[in-house]
């Protein structure tokens, strides 16, 4: 089925802090990656972004195709391939059209790593597009706890404005009680296997849509230069957005 109105190439990554195989950290060659695959939004989990942003080589090397960009880190850390810094970590939004911060949405659980939904409208030349980026935790009592959450913000939104909702979920099974929830606010786009990226065999990074929004086509980029620099592949979206 096809759909007209404005098309829309959406992808989202879990970029493993721009450290490759050889522990090195190469934000330009995770750009490179980006560039090629020429979206108009991307969502991505684990950006480590320098303090300044101005100094920041990832948000630099984005910017010729997605200038306008949104990170609100979870917490701060150290790293040792970057030595020195203090950076911030977490979830990041990069659009080709500006963005406006919502109010994160707090997923944290007791004495587990940080956790939030960064949450962004995007300027579309139709109109605004919201955009949620989220990475979800290792245990399966966060995620129940996340879910929930998650769906009972998605909950207060007004229906039937355009939604997507995309990250790393950390968990594979297609009817999982994590999810369950959100199956009830989102539509989820078929599964791809994306991690690990050398020999992929899990669903982890997923793509949830709501409202005016179709899937024209959907693809884990199985590309060789990926694995040297994540553990998880770039999933990608084409999307049609319906416009009155």
């Amino acid at each position: 089925m096809t759909h007209g109105g404005r098309r829309l190439r959406f992808v989202t990554w879990n970029i493993h802090s721009c450290i490759d195989h050889r522990g090195r950290y190469t934000p330009e060659r995770t750009a490179r990656v980006l560039r090629l695959l020429d979206p108009d939004v991307v969502a991505l989990q684990e950006a480590n972004l320098a303090a300044d942003p101005a100094d920041d080589r990832l948000l630099r090397a984005l910017a010729p195709i997605l200038p306008h960009w949104l990170f609100a880190p979870t917490h701060e850390r150290g790293c040792l391939h970057r030595p020195g810094e203090v950076t911030g970590f977490g979830n990041l939004i990069a659009s080709r059209w500006p963005i406006h911060p919502d109010d994160p949405l707090e997923l944290s659980h007791v004495n587990r790593e940080p956790r939030q939904a960064l949450r962004a409208r995007i300027d579309l030349p139709e109109g605004e597009l919201h955009c949620w980026a989220v990475h979800l935790g290792l245990s399966l009592v966060e995620r129940r706890e996340q879910g929930r959450r998650l769906a009972e913000a998605l909950a207060e939104l007004r229906e039937g404005e355009p939604l997507l909702v995309a990250g790393d979920f950390n968990e594979w099974l297609p009817r999982a009680r994590s999810l369950r929830l959100l199956h009830r606010e989102l539509t989820r786009l078929p599964a791809r296997r994306t991690f690990p990226a050398g020999r992929p065999l899990l669903p982890l990074d997923q793509i949830w849509i709501r409202g005016p929004l179709h899937a024209r086509s959907l693809k884990a980029i199985r590309d060789p230069i990926v694995p040297r620099i994540s553990d998880h592949l770039p999933l990608v979206a084409d999307l049609a957005l319906e416009t009155r």
